[in-house]
């Protein structure tokens, strides 16, 4: 029950609203003057505090003063006959949350608690009704009536109700409907299981977007259309976390947003190589394998991405003789030191720069304790992250970006997903991480894995017959037979990439245009 405290030294004539509340469940308690309502504030549990201003003794903005000394978050309306606007605005300055002018009707009271107390549920409770409806739409359509589009659109509304509602739309699925959103995303990996072959070969009516024709549709048309461009991968950013970024940017940038499909596996030396190389990874190793190394873990797997951008853009005919400026950004110094020279960077009209800090804070929790209490679920991750960005360098720079009046254009390699189920695998002289794996003689459960027989079919190197893919569908991750169980706690529950799913393969591209400044 919500319990309301109605401060006010006419309380008498109140008691119309007072019954109104009470019919709806509501508890009132009163108080005729600013000290008792501090006293019964030090005894009851009270969830809303009804302000009068004009009062003997402690007035209202006095009493305000005084509950808010103790009581920081616990929302109080003023109430008062009182309409001069210098009040107003040292109500509203004094943490009052909102402000009604007497006489005021019952309903006007009842409006302003639900919305004070009870709006972001309610509109939670609404999100997650539409999620579950749309969903249960999807997972009906038959499977040749999906296209990518329609996975944008549903993945695309999910994130942005779920960030809106600071993670609570996640909450409030679980209690709706646990199972659904797991079942969307072996939907989802299904569809790319059927559809992949076609879309990168691009003979598909609805082939989107990707990390090896980027450069093709994204970056050179905005090369040949803006004097100074800037082309920025934030490594391994998901779409939450750049709708985190994103209102801090729309004082300096108009935003265009759309989506891009990475290619697989949705781990940096393939995804993001593709992207420079403008190939897929097929590609890369057939016309470059003296710069190839797909030995994971091996360090500088990504050390040739300048190169394969100089020669992607000669190959895209590009209008202009560009040899790119490229920097990588793994912390604060380099940051700083990249805005303090961007002038020289940006020389010749383009720069290149990767952003590491969200996949170091990505692998970073998988390998810390105390990152992992930190942010131990992804609306906490979601949050640090967003902090870091609040204080960091590469906001410096966008606002720099933005004063020069460079558009830049965005994308991440591939995104991650929070891993909770394992399952188990059999092969010989397999390599990879936790949700991809290459080798021989490979088996896994079809239910988790997408077994690939035949990789250049799935645009990925096949320099032997029997060698096989696997990509973990949802958010299962791959472990040997022989694994003890009691390691796996260091795998569960932890952000990974490399499979498909639509958090890991569906990132954002977004095309930041500058706003004047003067």
């Amino acid at each position: 029950m919500i319990t309301v405290l109605w401060v006010d030294d006419e309380i008498q004539h109140l008691r119309s609203h007072i019954l109104f509340l009470e019919k709806r469940d509501y508890r009132v308690l009163t108080a005729h003057s600013g000290q008792q309502a501090l006293d019964v504030l030090r005894k009851n549990q009270v969830d809303i505090v009804l302000m009068d201003q004009m009062m003997v003794g402690m007035d209202g903005m006095e009493t305000v003063s005084s509950i808010r000394s103790n009581y920081h978050v616990l929302p109080i309306v003023m109430v008062t006959q009182s309409e001069e606007e210098e009040l107003m605005d040292l109500a509203i300055g004094g943490e009052v949350d909102d402000y009604l002018i007497k006489p005021v009707n019952p309903s006007q009271i009842l409006l302003v608690i639900k919305r004070l107390l009870m709006g972001n549920r309610l509109k939670t409770q609404r999100a997650a009704r539409e999620m579950v409806d749309q969903t249960a739409r999807v997972i009906d359509m038959r499977r040749h009536e999906m296209d990518f589009s329609k996975w944008i659109s549903i993945y695309r509304s999910w994130v942005e109700k779920d960030v809106a509602s600071d993670g609570s739309l996640a909450d409030e699925m679980r209690t709706v409907d646990r199972n659904r959103f797991s079942d969307l995303e072996l939907d989802f990996s299904k569809h790319v299981e059927l559809k992949y072959p076609e879309w990168i070969s691009g003979t598909g009516s609805d082939s989107p977007l990707m990390s090896h024709n980027y450069l093709e549709r994204v970056v050179v048309p905005q090369i040949e259309s803006s004097d100074e461009l800037v082309m920025m991968v934030i490594d391994c950013m998901r779409y939450d976390q750049w709708l985190t970024m994103a209102p801090i940017l729309e004082k300096w940038f108009h935003i265009e947003v759309d989506f891009m499909l990475t290619v697989l596996p949705s781990a940096t030396p393939y995804s993001r190589n593709s992207i420079f190389a403008g190939l897929l990874p097929r590609d890369i190793w057939r016309f470059y394998r003296h710069k190839w190394d797909e030995r994971y873990g091996e360090t500088g797997l990504n050390r040739h991405e300048q190169y394969f951008l100089t020669e992607a853009l000669r190959r895209l005919g590009c209008d202009r003789n560009i040899q790119p400026e490229y920097a990588k950004i793994s912390n604060r110094r380099e940051g700083e030191v990249l805005i303090h020279s961007l002038s020289r960077s940006l020389k010749s009209g383009f720069l290149a720069i990767i952003v590491n800090y969200i996949d170091h804070l990505t692998h970073g929790r998988s390998e810390l304790d105390l990152i992992r209490d930190l942010a131990p679920d992804v609306t906490s991750f979601r949050k640090l992250a967003e902090t870091w960005f609040k204080s960091s360098f590469l906001k410096n720079l966008f606002h720099t970006l933005a004063a020069r009046g460079s558009t830049v254009v965005i994308t991440s390699d591939h995104g991650s997903v929070f891993t909770s189920r394992e399952t188990r695998i059999k092969g010989r002289g397999v390599s990879g991480s936790i949700r991809f794996r290459f080798g021989d003689s490979m088996q896994a459960d079809p239910k988790a894995v997408i077994t690939v027989r035949d990789p250049a079919e799935w645009g990925l190197p096949d320099e032997r017959s029997t060698k096989r893919y696997l990509f973990a569908r949802s958010d299962y991750f791959m472990m040997f037979h022989n694994v003890p169980r009691e390691e796996l706690h260091k795998f569960r529950n932890t952000f990974q990439h490399g499979g498909v799913s639509l958090e890991e393969m569906i990132v954002p591209s977004i095309i930041l245009k500058p706003k004047s400044m003067r």
